[in-house]
């Protein structure tokens, strides 16, 4: 994708973009060709290849845009609870409910992903979290959202946040338990 501020280019590569996503919803994205989007959006293919160099980087462009407005998302939470973290995950896949699914129908659903696996270390370096526990979290935060898209989105997110934090808490709870158990029994072999 060629970045620009110019706001004709701008707007072809908006116009190109829901051309993609219009197709979409009736094509598997592996049947889409450039000229379909050309069709749709009413461009030429000048047009197009000025912008983007497949459907593949409008694709990309696009969940490259909305990953940004969920890192702005991230980044204005001080001190975020789980809740607050949920909030914002939970709130970001409901805005981008047609993307997901399309994605879920296409068997697509592991690019934003792929794309958070880079985007969030970067983002958390600064506050000297380990890239495991990074992974470890994307990883099972997006199974709960993948399979809340096989489900259809049915259930509502505010019970499945629930269902995490109890969880959460449980983990939590378990572990004080052990670390309160270890301290005991460290302070038995010093007698």
């Amino acid at each position: 994708m060629n970045p620009t501020q110019n706001p004709s280019a701008l707007r072809s590569k908006q116009m190109i973009t829901q051309a993609l996503l219009v197709l979409l919803k009736t094509y598997p994205f592996s049947e889409i060709a450039v000229k379909q989007i050309l069709i749709e959006a009413q461009i030429s293919r000048k047009t197009f290849y000025r912008n983007f160099s497949s459907k593949e980087d409008v694709l990309s462009s696009y969940i490259d845009s909305i990953l940004n407005d969920y890192k702005d998302a991230v980044f204005s939470l001080e001190k975020a609870s789980f809740l607050d973290c949920f909030n914002v995950i939970f709130s970001f896949c409901e805005a981008n409910r047609d993307l997901l699914v399309v994605l879920k129908n296409n068997h697509l659903l592991h690019l934003p992903m792929i794309k958070l696996n880079k985007l969030l270390p970067s983002l958390h370096k600064e506050m000297n979290i380990k890239n495991y526990i990074i992974y470890f979290n994307i990883g099972a935060i997006w199974n709960v959202i993948i399979n809340w898209l096989e489900n259809d989105m049915s259930d509502s997110s505010d019970n499945i946040k629930q269902i995490l934090i109890d969880y959460l808490n449980h983990i939590d709870d378990d572990m004080m338990e052990y670390v309160n158990y270890r301290a005991i029994k460290t302070d038995k072999k010093s007698f």
